[in-house]
């Protein structure tokens, strides 16, 4: 699996979400959000599109729809990444790298 990450919430700075990725081969979205959980919401979504087990609603904030479109559009950096292997806040959670380096043994 490869995705491109396109962008995170420009009014977060710190290493959370909500962020946007692209699946590099499929062009399938990727959102990382808050879970909405309240129930009149959940109510309202599920009248228009049934709401399976196995499904949940992600609300990303309206800050994020150049984001959104850039992932739309195609027009973002193709194997971009948030961070690189050296600037990783949780290097033990970079699982690229690591994969990287096994391939390298």
């Amino acid at each position: 699996m490869a995705l491109d990450f396109v962008g995170v919430d420009p009014g977060n700075p710190d290493d959370d979400c909500p962020a946007v990725w692209v699946d590099s081969e499929t062009g399938d979205f990727y959102f990382q959000g808050e879970t909405v959980t309240e129930p009149d919401t959940l109510a309202w979504i599920n009248s228009d599109s049934r709401l399976k087990d196995t499904e949940s609603v992600v609300r990303l904030p309206a800050a994020m729809a150049q984001i959104i479109m850039e992932a739309a559009s195609g027009h973002h950096e193709r194997g971009r990444r948030r961070f690189t292997p050296e600037n990783h806040p949780r290097p033990a959670e970079d699982v690229r790298t690591r994969r990287a380096q096994a391939e390298l043994r």
